[in-house]
């Protein structure tokens, strides 16, 4: 391990461009057998550095989405501890604004965006439990600013109180499907990891709906551990999710893979999911991936990381024939 203290601004500049260009030639030599033809196609295809997530700001990112409302823009939120704000960045990672919420981050774990109802909306899901102790968790639904204008400050539309029907679980993948009107929840710390649904015009309290297992993500066996170390028992953990522009696939970031869970058009997911595994494409240099997001035309995966300097990494999208 190399430590670095870094002092100022420049050195930081000088270290994003060196981990730009080690990495961005590390992932073209392995893209090779990263991605080769599968039967069963994997979700992400090349892959290359978009930028260095360098600003302090955004050191714990938990959450990414598309702007709806501009072109090559994408918001950011961080998790507990940190600002109840949102991170307009551009498709570097580099922070071009930043916007006061006027709602609590107790644990923001996940961010959404979406057209609904003819708006653009955000969904900010305050549902992170590390200790599995929260009665109800918070999904808070905004209008989106427009990115070019934006006010002092967000207020939400509405507040969807969630609670789990039979005990509470810590979740950090949420995503939204507006044409099902319904959003979606998968447990954490669970194994298999189980999807639960609440309807999209729901207000106030509401029980979560439980919707299915998901099997097929891979956990680590006894020797891997011992192999790298006691933190890889939770690369299989699940920190983002999102729906395709097709709404077809529901592709999930762990800390080390991006899965892909495939249905019919149409089809619920109740039905598709029952004994179904996944299609999966591995990541790797980063340290704690936690926030994915497609771009506007789901051509791409955006991924990026907590611990700031990190790469902001954009996979090719390898849809369903």
């Amino acid at each position: 391990m190399i430590c670095v203290s870094l002092r100022n601004s420049r050195q930081l500049r000088t270290l994003g461009s060196i981990l730009y260009r080690a990495i961005s030639l590390t992932l073209l030599l392995s893209a090779q057998w990263m991605f080769a033809a599968d039967a069963v196609p994997r979700p992400a295809g090349r892959v290359t550095v978009a930028g260095i997530l360098s600003d302090a700001r955004l050191s714990e990112i938990s959450g990414l989405a598309v702007s709806r409302r501009a072109k090559d823009r994408y918001w950011a939120l961080n998790d507990s501890g940190n600002e109840a704000a949102l991170y307009l960045i551009d498709g570097r990672g580099r922070i071009r604004s930043e916007l006061p919420i006027e709602v609590q981050n107790i644990d923001w774990e996940a961010l959404e965006s979406f057209q609904w109802n003819g708006a653009a909306w955000l969904l900010i899901a305050d549902t992170g439990d590390n200790n599995a102790h929260r009665d109800f968790v918070d999904l808070w639904l905004f209008e989106e600013p427009d990115p070019r204008k934006l006010p002092s400050s967000l207020a939400p539309k509405r507040r969807l109180s969630i609670r789990f029907p039979s005990k509470a679980y810590d979740v950090e993948a949420v995503t939204v499907d507006p044409v099902a009107g319904e959003i979606l929840l998968l447990t954490k710390r669970t194994v298999p990891v189980v999807l639960y649904r609440v309807p999209l015009e729901s207000v106030g309290q509401v029980t979560a709906s439980r919707v299915a297992e998901l099997q097929g993500i891979l956990q680590p066996t006894a020797a891997e551990i011992k192999r790298d170390g006691a933190l890889s028992r939770y690369r299989s953990q699940t920190t983002s999710m999102q729906l395709d522009c097709a709404r077809t696939s529901l592709l999930i970031l762990t800390y080390d893979s991006i899965y892909r869970y495939a249905r019919a058009p149409d089809q619920r997911w109740e039905i598709a999911l029952m004994g179904t595994n996944p299609s999966r494409s591995t990541i790797a240099f980063l340290p704690q991936a936690e926030a994915m997001t497609l771009n506007a035309t789901c051509t791409h995966i955006i991924v990026g990381s907590e611990k700031t300097p990190s790469p902001l990494l954009r996979f090719r999208y390898r849809p369903l024939p």
